[in-house]
C-alpha cells in the first residue's frame, strides 16, 4: 500500500526551483564555423553565427520554453497558502511633498515671527543726549511740551501697554530690539509702553551702561514724548515708562 504524506515546505521550495528553472533562458551557444585554407589567407572574418530559426526566440533554444504547471504543483501551491489572509486596508493616502515658498517669502515670514522690521533702525548715538535730559536721567521731555505731561505720566493717564525686557542685552542687540519694539507699538496705536533695562548691578564695575545708553537712545527719538521713571512695583530705577507720540492711522 502507498502512502502519500501531506504536501509541506519541501514540496514548495521544490515547486518555485521548477518554475524558476523553467523562466530562466538558457543562451544558445554560438555555432563556430570552420575557415578553409583561402579565408586564411586572406584574412576575411567569419560571418556572425546564426542567431536561430524564425520561428524561435534569438539566441533561446527550442527545449527551455516555460512549461505550464501540472494539475498537481498548484494544489500544492494552494494547499502552500491556504492559510494566508489579505492585509487589512490602511486607508492610508502618500501626498506628494508640500511646495517650498520662495526664499523672500521664507525671510518675510522670518522676520515677522521674531517681530523684526524691514526697516533699519532710526541713527542714534551712544553718547549724545537731548539737553532737555534730567541730570539724573531721572526723566525727559520732549521739546514743546511741560511738566504737566510728566505729572499725567506718572499718575498713570496713559496705561501701559506693552513692555519691553532687555535684562542681558549687549547694546547692538538692545538698540535693534528696543527700535523693532517701539516701531510695533507705534504701528499698533500704543501710547505708553515700559521698557526694563535693569539697574547695572551686573554690570562690569556695577556701572550701569546699558540703563544710561538706553534713556540716552529715547531722547534722541522725534516719537518719544517723554519718559519717567518707574515706581518701585514696576522695577523702580532699572525701567523707564514712554509715552510714545500718537498714530493717526494705526495699522488695523
Amino acid at each position: 500500500m502507498q502512502i502519500h504524506s501531506k504536501p509541506g515546505l519541501a514540496d514548495l521550495k521544490r515547486l518555485r526551483q521548477r518554475a524558476q528553472a523553467a523562466d530562466t533562458p538558457v543562451p544558445a551557444r554560438p555555432r563556430k564555423k570552420r575557415r578553409n585554407a583561402s579565408d586564411k589567407k586572406s584574412g576575411e572574418r567569419a560571418p556572425p553565427p546564426d542567431s536561430g530559426d524564425a520561428g524561435t526566440t534569438a539566441g533561446v533554444r527550442p527545449e527551455t520554453a516555460t512549461e505550464p504547471l501540472t494539475a498537481e504543483d498548484k494544489a500544492l501551491f494552494r494547499q502552500a497558502v491556504k492559510s494566508a489572509r489579505p492585509l487589512a486596508p490602511s486607508n492610508r493616502a502618500i501626498l506628494p511633498p508640500a511646495p517650498t515658498a520662495p526664499a523672500p517669502i521664507l525671510k518675510q515670514r522670518r522676520q515677522a515671527a521674531a517681530g523684526a522690521e524691514a526697516a533699519a533702525p532710526a541713527p542714534i548715538s551712544d553718547h549724545y543726549a537731548s539737553p532737555r535730559l534730567a541730570p539724573d536721567a531721572s526723566h525727559f521731555v520732549q521739546a514743546g511740551y511741560g511738566p504737566d505731561l510728566l505729572k499725567k505720566l506718572a499718575k498713570g493717564q496713559w496705561p501701559i501697554g506693552a513692555s519691553l525686557d532687555l535684562h542681558g542685552a549687549t547694546l547692538d542687540e538692545a538698540r535693534l530690539r528696543m527700535d523693532s519694539f517701539l516701531r510695533s507699538c507705534l504701528q499698533h496705536g500704543i501710547r505708553c509702553v515700559r521698557i526694563v533695562h535693569g539697574k547695572g548691578h551686573g554690570s562690569r564695575n556695577n556701572a550701569p551702561v546699558l540703563k544710561e545708553t538706553v534713556r540716552r537712545w529715547l531722547t534722541q527719538l522725534e516719537d518719544v514724548m517723554a519718559y519717567a521713571e518707574c515706581d518701585e512695583r514696576d522695577g523702580g530705577a532699572g525701567a523707564v515708562q514712554v509715552l510714545l507720540r500718537a498714530n493717526e492711522k494705526p495699522d488695523s
